[in-house]
């Protein structure tokens, strides 16, 4: 066996797990830079926030595609759509710094969207066939490092190479780092491709992914957590620079606050959601995640006091939104990668619903974004204390 041979078997789970966290970082930092730095990179091409809030929209809707994507997983196996996912997302990065334009901007992140699309649910199937559910709360929980790594180390870094030469400068790192990522994982893999091809038609394997109340109660729980969070997350950015007329430096601090905010959430999900409960973590985030939204409005007169509103907040919706991955492989274990392929569906098409509309809302002041989210977030609390239960 050569050394770029891949070898089967040869490494631990933890080690393997490790090495896709530190790719999904890499995917996610792609995405996580724009929300922060979204004043910066309309500049950089010209165009309203607004039409780049579209173009978000945008690439929200194609999570919709998920489903679609996830029988590539079902029946050429995790590792495939792994790999497959990685390859495209490398392709996607390179073509701002082929076409620095919003032209190419939106091509990027457009292409790069089907490459997160198809690594994550394949990537969170994988660690779920290998773990019994006493332990996924722990596995999954250290892939989700990845969000919270994208922002504490990922936009510094790729705001840094703007300081340094310009605003296509993080592309071409990405798509270098994800290409190692490409190379890591086919090594590093087993081989998981089924040996008899599935039969079952799309249809059959998505009406057999929800065909119960809790699996519906889920998809709800997912939508109305990520929407909420969404309607802050587009428009941060814009609410500190309008407030305290902060530079790129306090910019790439704020995402660095929010980064080790959501740290804080993954870990606790990481060490004790299999204590404590899955299902009881998502309610106290979501709990949570309603206070923060009440308080951060009021806290426009100090930056100190915005950051540490931010804190509070995206560390409860960390909470919430980590604790429901691991809850929902259990959901509907019959379809187990469809079904979290339609999970992801839900978490996208939140954020395609309202991306668009957390800038209209903020015309009318930070307040008028967090009153929607309070109410998404009561939607969600309701789907998880009525219908999700003994998780």
């Amino acid at each position: 066996m050569t050394l770029l041979q891949p070898k089967q078997q040869s490494y631990s789970l933890l080690f393997q797990v490790s090495a896709l966290t530190t790719s999904r970082t890499v995917i996610n930092t792609g995405f996580r830079m724009i929300y922060p730095l979204l004043p910066v990179f309309a500049r950089s091409v010209n165009v309203e926030i607004t039409t780049l809030a579209t173009l978000l929209t945008l690439t929200q809707l194609l999570g919709l595609t998920a489903p679609f994507i996830g029988t590539i997983s079902e029946r050429q196996g995790r590792k495939f759509t792994i790999l497959l996912g990685l390859l495209t997302y490398t392709i996607g990065m390179l073509v701002v710094f082929i076409a620095p334009n919003f032209m190419g901007l939106a091509l990027a992140l457009l292409i790069a969207s089907f490459g997160k699309m198809a690594f994550d649910p394949a990537l969170q199937a994988y660690v779920g066939d290998r773990t019994p559910y006493n332990k996924r709360g722990m596995y999954l929980g250290i892939v989700e490092l990845a969000w919270s790594g994208a922002f504490l180390i990922g936009v510094p870094a790729m705001t840094w190479l703007i300081a340094t030469y310009n605003w296509q400068a993080p592309f071409a790192a990405l798509s270098i780092l994800a290409g190692f990522g490409l190379l890591a994982a086919w090594y590093l893999l087993e081989s998981d491709k089924p040996t008899v091809v599935q039969r079952a038609s799309f249809g059959t394997i998505f009406r057999l992914a929800v065909d119960s109340r809790i699996a519906i109660a889920g998809l709800v729980l997912g939508f109305s957590i990520s929407a909420a969070n969404q309607l802050v997350n587009v428009v941060f950015g814009s609410w500190i620079e309008v407030s305290f007329g902060v530079q790129l430096a306090a910019l790439a601090a704020a995402a660095f606050v929010i980064g080790a905010s959501e740290l804080g959430g993954e870990g606790v999900v990481t060490f004790f959601a299999d204590k404590f409960g899955k299902r009881r973590l998502v309610i106290l985030g979501i709990g949570g995640n309603i206070i923060a939204c009440l308080i951060l409005p009021f806290t426009s007169f100090s930056l100190t006091a915005a950051l540490v509103g931010l804190f509070f907040f995206y560390l409860t919706f960390e909470l919430s939104l980590v604790a429901t991955i691991p809850l929902a492989t259990e959901l509907s274990p019959n379809a187990r990668a469809m079904y979290m392929t339609l999970l992801v569906s839900a978490f996208t098409f939140g954020r395609a619903v309202f991306t668009p509309l957390a800038p209209l809302l903020f015309n009318y002041g930070l307040l008028a974004n967090v009153l929607v989210a309070i109410g998404l977030n009561l939607v969600a609390l309701v789907a998880v204390w009525k219908f999700i239960h003994g998780k």
